[in-house]
């Protein structure tokens, strides 16, 4: 697959230049930085309060353009903060107030764009910030951009903490001082320390864990603890490193405790040669370690197991009818409608799905939908249908979206049918729609390009989250960081469906994760196998896979306390019983990771005849948010698929 050509936007922040690294790790070549600046009237504040972008060392950014030798192109920052929803879609200003601000990204790309025609991504330095991402998201997608956030939620990637970021950086050799620093725990002593040194990051654990704050990203600066600027780092990347020295620099103090560093005049040195091969940063496995524990578990039951062992496997989940002709709130089922072609059906169904939910609910319509699932007679029908289907979804947080193709299960002369689930609130709208919609390549989990999120929350009490279900969007083994099918190492095809299965479950879990859920509910394996014999032994894969993942659980990560030195822990830390290590340890999982063995909840395989990309599993999962189950007669759209795909089932 070729490399994109990436515009990276850039603070001066550490997170924002160790992203470039990832971006030639993997495959791409940087060619811009683009940065935005305050306006003219703000020119000489060292700092503005933007929610959007980091201001704090403006100055220093001009330096970027001969440190890396990479064209920089600038734009200032009009507008405020105008949409501060968590996430984001642009809507014309009202008459006389001022645009977003995040609405100047737009000349600035294009300012890229115009100047570098053959720039088709932009990278971002986004980790926990949905906020930032969304909203960059936004931008370069409707400039026709791949978004690219490496980082994003690393610090719950394989073998990751917190601290394990700063702790890649330093093992590159970038250097990233604190500039700023913003919260009760940090004093100006924090000023101009390296922050992926090891006596740092020790002090900036301690200081989290002693105002509660240690596993919200306080230890990497995500909720605006501290900003940092980049001075240093490896070449080829960097070709000179940019100076301070003592006398150039000055720390002004600032409201409620804050404190930061004015520049005067910083100079930059040539770097001496270094081995590029030394200093590519580590990528994440696409398997953490749970996931390869149960992939290598797997493998050894099947490659071992005679037929009457594997049929002694875990049996097929009892089935659940729901009777056609009854109507169930919030629930819509599969609608279908004659056309000329599969794009005008869908066309119809979105039609008479608009209008019905309008009736239902005047003035919600479309923006109530959670839920969908899309069954295809053909597969090679998407392309059309979809595109159709996100017309009617132009908004942040667009429902959440199982899709399928199996001719047996549409009505004779459809070639699409359509469920969907929607909230009965009045009260719902976009703004406070609680759904995950992630469009940047990263790490993480397949990025959702197209009107579909990842995840949806669905609950009857918009205050309370009893009885509230997660309906996780259909997941597919993709490998995240480059949005490519998956295929085992092996060419022996029950080993290609086995890392494909527990790759598309770890995606969901990790989602799961995301938003919150305590544990989940129910779960359907939609499964291709060529012949009869294939879909029993790959069922019974799914099933196996599916039990054991519920039944192991991620541990907390090591604990490295005696190579920290003694000097860093002072009485107070000792005195409360934290852990003596600079290393933040990774939280305890949700219960269904807990460290209890717990029982696999119910699981359908149903057998399909194509999935989207090629792919030979997808998961459909369902979650709770609170630490009670919830029982799947109260999640609607999971009986309504079960009863369609009665024949199907395995």
């Amino acid at each position: 697959m070729p490399g994109l050509q990436v515009v990276a936007l850039i603070s001066g922040g550490k997170d924002s230049l160790f992203s470039i690294l990832h971006c030639q790790a993997n495959g791409h070549e940087v060619v811009a930085l683009a940065n935005l600046y305050p306006a003219k009237s703000n020119v000489n504040v060292d700092d503005t309060d933007s929610y959007m972008y980091q201001t704090i060392g403006h100055a220093v950014i001009p330096l970027y353009e001969r440190a890396l030798g990479l064209p920089l192109f600038r734009q200032e920052i009009k507008g405020t903060a105008v949409d501060q929803n968590r996430s984001y879609g642009p809507q014309a200003p009202a008459t006389g107030a001022s645009e977003d601000e995040t609405e100047s990204l737009v000349p600035l790309l294009k300012q890229v764009k115009a100047a570098i025609p053959e720039v088709n991504a932009v990278s971002t330095g986004a980790i926990m910030s949905d906020y930032q991402r969304t909203r960059v998201e936004s931008v370069a997608l409707r400039l026709g951009l791949t978004p690219l956030s490496y980082l994003w939620q690393w610090p719950s990637l394989s073998q990751n903490t917190q601290s394990s970021l700063l702790e890649d950086m330093a093992a590159v050799g970038q250097d990233s001082r604190i500039i700023k620093v913003a919260s009760g725990g940090l004093d100006d002593s924090f000023l101009w320390q390296n922050v992926a040194e090891r006596r740092t990051i020790s002090r900036l654990t301690k200081a989290a864990e002693r105002f509660g704050s240690s596993d919200t990203g306080a230890i990497i600066g995500e909720g605006g603890e501290f900003e940092t600027l980049a001075v240093d780092g490896p070449a080829p990347l960097w070709k000179h490193r940019i100076n301070v020295g003592e006398d150039e620099r000055e720390v002004v103090p600032g409201e409620a405790g804050t404190a930061s560093i004015r520049f005067r005049h910083p100079s930059l040195e040539a770097k001496g040669e270094v081995n590029p091969e030394h200093m590519k940063p580590r990528i994440p496995e696409t398997l953490d370690e749970r996931s390869e524990s149960i992939l290598k578990s797997t493998l050894s039951h099947f490659k071992a197991a005679t037929e009457a062992t594997q049929a002694s496997d875990a049996s097929p989940a009892s089935r659940i009818h729901v009777g056609e002709q009854k109507a169930v709130p919030g629930l819509i089922t599969s609608r279908s409608a004659a056309g000329q072609s599969p794009a005008a059906q869908m066309q119809s169904i979105m039609d008479t799905l608009r209008t019905e939910l309008e009736d239902i609910l005047p003035g919600v319509g479309v923006a109530s939908i959670a839920y969908t699932s899309i069954i295809l007679r053909n597969m090679a029908d998407f392309g059309e249908i979809n595109a159709v289907y996100g017309r009617y979804f132009n908004f942040p947080t667009p429902p959440a979206r199982v899709t399928i193709a199996c001719a047996d299960a549409i009505p004779n002369g459809c070639d699409v049918m359509l469920g969907a689930t929607y909230s009965t609130s009045r009260s719902q709208s976009t703004a406070t729609r609680r759904g995950l919609h992630v469009q940047s390549r990263s790490y993480w989990a397949p990025a959702n390009i197209g009107p579909y999120s990842q995840a949806f929350v669905l609950q009857s009490d918009r205050e309370l989250d009893q009885d509230a279900v997660l309906y996780v969007a259909g997941q597919i083994p993709l490998i995240p960081a480059s949005m490519e099918l998956a295929c085992s190492p092996s060419k022996d095809a029950l080993t290609t469906f086995a890392y494909q299965a527990v790759l598309a479950l770890q995606h969901a879990d990790r989602i799961g994760n995301v938003m919150s859920s305590k544990r989940w509910t129910a779960g359907v394996a939609f499964i291709v196998a060529p012949g009869a014999g294939d879909v029993r032994r790959l069922g019974q894969v799914a099933r196996h896979t599916w039990t054991a993942w519920h039944e192991t659980s991620n541990g907390p990560a090591e604990d490295n306390s005696d190579e920290h030195e003694e000097e860093d822990f002072d009485v107070w830390h000792l005195t409360q019983n934290f852990a003596r290590s600079g290393t933040a340890t990774r939280q305890p999982q949700q219960d269904r990771q807990s460290t209890k063995p717990l029982k696999a909840p119910p699981l359908w395989v149903i057998r399909v005849d194509a999935l989207p990309r090629g792919a030979s599993i997808e998961w459909a999962m369902y979650g709770s948010m609170t630490e009670q189950d919830v029982a799947v007669e109260k999640i609607p759209h999971l009986c309504h698929l079960l009863d369609v795909f009665q024949r199907q089932l395995v």
